[in-house]
């Protein structure tokens, strides 16, 4: 066995195992937490945090934020935190993740929470689980709410936003590489950033995303020299797992991509390929991986079932829309993501975009020659095309959910920016030679 991927492997296993093994003891610790308190916190702001439609302005910017704010499964991740069940232990909450709804077969969480929050008797309501995701979000959110309420931690979860992006910013042009920031945020534009800033719920892939770029951006050679980049893509599965109720897991892989792509000089074609689908396993090793390994130790602790129905919900988040033919059913919703983009501001932005990467590129191969150009390219075309093939292959859930899973088209959008970045890139060398020959 090679020995570069015999040590892969025993990374991947140890990080891995080490991973479940320090999930589960963090969610039976931060279960051991009272709740009394968190219900106080969440109690004090449930009537800002779940307006009634009759509250909500109808125009200007709040009303947008209102309609538009996925207030649906934040709702869900406060209730998680603050629930106590009598007679279960903290292990059994950690794997079973209940919570009582007023509605036996639909959700009604926002009702639920507004009970909850004044002191209503839960046993009329209905006791329901979740067991297949990890609710990782709770090793923090728990914690926080004992000190804090709802709207203190949204502010503090939008000024961590606000520093992890200035500190990318800051590490790209300390590399003497503002194009890196500039491809970022015209990604970043395609997501709806106001939304993502305010949201519990839509803010957990892009703080995962910011992180991991900011530790490319700032340890790149040593990444690189050492081979851990597989490790890095790994380890970014892993968190999303663990950490994200599945809302747009893409961009914490095509980001990291694509800045690595814009940070790894020379290099053959092949080499770049087998990098790139290599980083891509990597990444969803770590994320299925991690998710299964969920489901294993709640089926074979409590015996949860959690196996078969995450099996049964695999079946059915990608199965093909309305029965349509799988091929034909991806670009209906593909066409439903792209229906989010409701502003014509994302339009003319899309256009312009285009009209200059076009330019920057056709200038490049001037210089520099086609073929040459597009063996730097290819590896951004082949980035464009990931969160199309996820739409496709889980088309069930992005049509049900394309109100949020519409920001992995982001990733398409980075993928173009740093086509025009590398295009960019190139023209400026080749304009640096010309100067020194001359």
């Amino acid at each position: 066995m090679n020995s570069g991927l015999g040590r892969f492997l025993k990374h991947m296993i140890v990080m891995m195992l080490g991973s479940a093994a320090v999930g589960t003891l963090l969610l039976v610790l931060v279960f051991c937490l009272p709740g009394e308190r968190m219900t106080e916190h969440v109690a004090a702001d449930v009537g800002e945090m779940i307006r009634d439609r009759e509250q909500i302005p109808d125009s200007g910017i709040e009303n947008y934020i209102w309609m538009k704010k996925e207030t649906y499964t934040d709702t869900i991740m406060i209730q998680n935190a603050i629930e106590k069940v009598d007679g279960k232990n903290a292990f059994e909450h950690a794997m079973w993740a209940y919570h009582y709804d007023v509605s036996d077969e639909v959700w009604e969480p926002e009702e639920s929470l507004r009970m909850i929050c004044r002191g209503e008797d839960v046993s009329e309501m209905n006791l329901h689980t979740y067991a297949r995701y990890w609710h990782g979000y709770l090793v923090y959110l728990k914690p926080l709410l004992l000190f804090l309420s709802w709207k203190q931690i949204i502010i503090l979860g939008i000024l961590i936003q606000f520093v992890l992006m200035a500190a990318v910013v800051w590490a790209a042009v300390r590399r003497k590489r503002p194009e890196i920031a500039l491809a970022l945020a015209g990604g970043l534009l395609f997501m709806k950033p106001l939304l993502v800033l305010i949201s519990l719920t839509m803010s957990v892939c892009w703080i995962i995303t910011l992180t991991v770029l900011l530790l490319m951006l700032i340890w790149h050679e040593c990444l690189e020299s050492r081979k851990w980049y597989p490790e890095l893509f790994l380890a970014a599965g892993i968190i999303t797992a663990y950490f994200d109720f599945l809302t747009y897991p893409v961009v914490t892989l095509g980001f990291p991509l694509c800045t690595c792509f814009l940070l790894k000089k020379g290099k053959l074609l092949k080499e770049k390929l087998v990098q790139l689908i290599g980083y891509c396993i990597c990444w969803g090793t770590g994320y299925g991986g991690m998710w299964a390994m969920k489901w294993v130790i709640a089926d074979l602790t409590l015996h949860t079932g959690t196996i078969r129905d995450a099996a049964w919900s695999i079946i059915g988040r990608t199965e093909s829309i309305g029965g349509r033919p799988r091929f034909n059913g991806g670009f209906y919703v593909i066409g439903l993501n792209m229906d989010e983009y409701d502003m014509f501001i994302y339009v003319i932005c899309a256009a312009a975009a285009a009209v200059a990467v076009l330019a920057v590129v056709l200038t490049a191969c001037r210089r520099a020659g086609f073929k040459y150009v597009l063996g730097q390219m290819v590896p951004f075309a082949v980035i464009f095309c990931i969160p199309f093939v996820w739409i496709i292959l889980v088309q069930h859930h992005s049509a049900l959910h394309a109100r949020f899973t519409f920001r992995i088209l982001s990733v398409a959008a980075l993928a173009v920016s740093c086509i025009g970045a590398k295009g960019f890139r190139i023209c400026r060398a080749e304009r640096q030679k010309t100067a020194k020959e001359l």
